[in-house]
């Protein structure tokens, strides 16, 4: 009778398109290197009740026979070679039955560790100074499929929408009020809280990609909040193009940190980040003027657009790091390190994700800039 369609089906794909025996690749001959089928099943107890055939002396019932599970995927060399008389009482039915439990069961295993493309979506959006911003779940799911290959994946919600923390309508942004982060940063919490942990501890998230546009605290703030324990790809919103999507380019960017010029020997420390623009000293509080200042700033400038490709975005985020392990081992008297500066959007949430790492002692605090001066935000 042999085997049906769908049992040949799942004999090939149990056995990974690999003989079962020698492992060679059932896919591809040797003299082509054309994609053909070149497998073949090979009974383990024989197909007849005969001593003619290759182990057919056995219990088994005829009609069991043809039955997948007494099956395995071989190359037509192997398969000549295990129902040949000499080896039959060698590589008997016993063996035969564990060869093929085992190498089905590796196959499964290995299969089973490869990276899947699947990524929950994390959308923040939040007023900027007023504006009303926007972040839709489309845009979101178009940047992940072009930029990374990996398919969203939004957590199921009542309105289809996912992780998305609508920061939009909480009274007090504009103008800044200091009731305003502290009802931002619960309606952040509860969306971890609620929704990625325990997906996270469920098994159902193994990757986010992170959306976010809102006060600059808040991304710092959501990028330390998030468990660095799974992995992220951070977007970024360009100007050029008003995309999310990641440009595929080069870009030669790197960033340099540069130290203080004297130290007070004080607890407090300052640091600037001059990516999307400039922040002089001058415009610090003047009670922090005389910290010892850390500047960072992109050897090609300050831009608006300074995150031209991913890679740019890692060394920023390497450079952030290494600052820190640097204060750690040079000024262990800072306990507290106030940031400044114009950070983009996904520089802001990666400064956030790298205050996770361990050894990152300092308090960080954030600050807003109104009008003229700097107000407190959050500290993280």
């Amino acid at each position: 009778m042999g085997l049906g369609d769908l049992d040949r089906r799942i004999l090939w794909v149990r056995a990974g398109g690999r003989c079962t025996l020698c492992r060679k690749y059932l896919l591809e001959g040797d003299l082509s290197s054309i994609e053909v089928p070149m497998g073949e099943g090979a009974h383990i107890v024989g197909q007849k009740d005969s001593t003619k055939s290759a182990r057919g002396m056995n219990p088994m019932p005829v009609d069991q026979r043809d039955n997948v599970d007494n099956i395995l995927l071989a190359c037509s060399s192997c398969h000549t070679e295990i129902d040949k008389k000499k080896i039959e009482g060698l590589l008997d039915v016993t063996l035969l039955r564990e060869v093929k439990r085992s190498h089905e069961a590796d196959i499964k295993m290995q299969t089973g560790l490869l990276r899947s493309r699947r990524t929950a979506v994390i959308r923040m959006a939040g007023d900027i100074r007023g504006g009303v911003m926007e972040l839709p779940r489309a845009t979101a799911a178009e940047a992940v499929i072009r930029s990374a290959a990996r398919f969203p994946f939004f957590l199921e919600s009542y309105d289809r929408q996912g992780v998305e923390i609508d920061l939009r309508g909480i009274d007090g942004e504009n103008p800044l009020e200091t009731s305003y982060y502290p009802a931002a940063t619960r309606r952040i919490d509860s969306a971890l809280t609620n929704r990625v942990i325990p997906g996270v501890a469920q098994g159902d998230i193994e990757h986010l990609s992170i959306f976010a546009i809102a006060r600059l605290p808040l991304l710092v703030y959501l990028g330390a909040m998030i468990d660095d324990g799974v992995p992220a790809d951070i977007y970024q919103r360009h100007r050029a193009t008003d995309s999310w999507k990641w440009p595929v380019t080069e870009s030669s960017t790197e960033f340099t940190v540069t130290p203080p010029v004297s130290d007070d020997g004080g607890t407090d420390a300052v640091l600037i980040t001059n990516l999307s623009g400039t922040t002089p000293v001058t415009d610090l509080p003047e009670s922090l003027r005389s910290a010892p200042c850390w500047t960072i700033q992109p050897n090609t400038g300050p831009a608006e657009d300074v995150f031209q490709s991913t890679d740019v975005l890692t060394r920023f985020t390497e450079t952030v790091r290494s600052f820190f392990t640097g204060l750690e081992a040079s000024h262990k008297h800072v306990a507290t390190v106030h940031l400044f500066g114009a950070l983009p959007l996904a520089g802001a949430l990666a400064f956030g994700r790298v205050l996770k790492s361990n050894g990152i002692r300092p308090t960080v605090v954030t600050y807003d800039r109104e009008a003229d001066s700097y107000q407190r935000a959050l500290e993280i």
